[in-house]
């Protein structure tokens, strides 16, 4: 991986105000995006990954605001830009996204070559023609077969994947270097959605773009993300590449949702489930957010110390307090007793906060 992040978010936090409460959906968020990955986001409904997907690019509800952190892109801090600097130089130029539903991102009323060539005139300096010359090359380049007949059609006379198509020919048709995918799968069958994650593939592979794929999907994580980041109640308790993920999963809530996928190979009587469910973020409890729901509570911090500082194991970083020694002494004499080489590693990672 390349040594300088392509994307650099620091202790990012992102509040909501309502009439009665102030809710923070992003919490301290710290993680950088490297310049040939595909990172993806996972976790429930709510916890928080659309929100952050959103804030990169500062398209917030009116009453959300960014609340502390940095978001550094190319040496910027995108959460200190102007909102006219903003649109005219990032969004759409340098880094764009790709929203869960195709119906909603396109207009109706517009055909997906008005919609295309405008994109693509508001951020590059080009004629008319150049401009629909581009926009027939980027429907050709995600797939779309004779595209420049297609461009003069409407958004209604394409299929759900060839919708999504579209949507990302607009995203890349000023060929960013970050892409943004919010569940781009979401409500497409198998075959497509297959189709759909082997373009993002090949977009990251030969146009040097990085991707954030935000998802619930688990097995499309497996399919073609590099690292991964777990997200619970506005936190990233996990970061780790993919193979870790699945093989050597650090985090009890990341263990806990792969034990929730259904096995085709093992049927059994009852699907495993986590107990509980995802707190509430107007009043999150104190301590790690997950502990009410987790079966592996090491000590009185859990339940009512500070939120845990996150720790380094090998190539993860974890925000949990089974890898605090001070507060779980038993799990340090369990590691070294059990296997002298990897409790010394273990200690060497433990310690080091992000």
């Amino acid at each position: 991986m390349s040594s300088e992040p392509r994307l650099s978010l620091q202790d990012l936090e992102v509040t909501y105000t309502t009439k009665h409460d102030e809710v923070t959906a992003v919490d301290g968020v710290s993680v950088d995006i490297q310049s040939d990955e595909i990172f993806g986001v996972v976790g429930e409904s709510g916890c928080g990954k659309s929100t952050l997907a959103n804030t990169i690019l500062r398209l917030l509800d009116d009453n959300g605001e960014i609340t502390g952190g940095e978001i550094r892109y190319n040496g910027r801090d995108l959460a200190e830009m102007s909102e006219k600097g903003l649109s005219r130089t990032v969004r759409g130029r340098e880094i764009s996204m790709v929203f869960q539903d195709p119906n909603t991102s396109l207009d109706p009323v517009y055909t997906i070559g008005q919609q295309l060539t405008e994109t693509i005139r508001q951020h590059l300096d080009v004629s008319k023609q150049e401009a629909r010359e581009r926009a027939v090359q980027s429907l050709d380049d995600v797939g779309i077969p004779s595209p420049a007949d297609r461009l003069d059609d409407y958004p209604h006379q394409f299929s759900g994947g060839m919708r999504q198509r579209v949507v990302i020919a607009i995203a890349l048709s000023c060929n960013p270097s970050l892409l943004i995918a919010d569940e781009p799968t979401t409500g497409l069958d198998v075959s497509i959605q297959a189709q759909i994650l082997d373009l993002l593939k090949d977009i990251n592979e030969n146009r040097d773009t990085s991707v954030v794929l935000i998802t619930h999907d688990l097995g499309v994580v497996a399919e073609i993300c590099d690292r991964v980041g777990v997200m619970y109640a506005g936190n990233l308790v996990e970061v780790s590449p993919v193979g870790v993920i699945y093989n050597d999963p650090k985090h009890p809530y990341t263990q806990d949702l792969l034990k929730s996928i259904p096995e085709t190979h093992d049927i059994k009587e009852e699907l495993t489930v986590i107990k509980g469910s995802p707190p509430d973020l107007r009043s999150p409890p104190s301590g790690c957010r997950y502990h009410p729901r987790c079966s592996k509570v090491c000590s009185e911090a859990c339940e009512t110390g500070e939120m845990p500082r996150v720790y380094h194991e090998g190539e993860s970083s974890v925000r949990c307090y089974i890898y605090d020694a001070a507060e779980n002494p038993e799990y340090e004499a369990t590691t070294n007793g059990t296997d002298e080489q990897s409790g010394e590693q273990s200690q060497q990672t433990k310690r080091g906060e992000q």
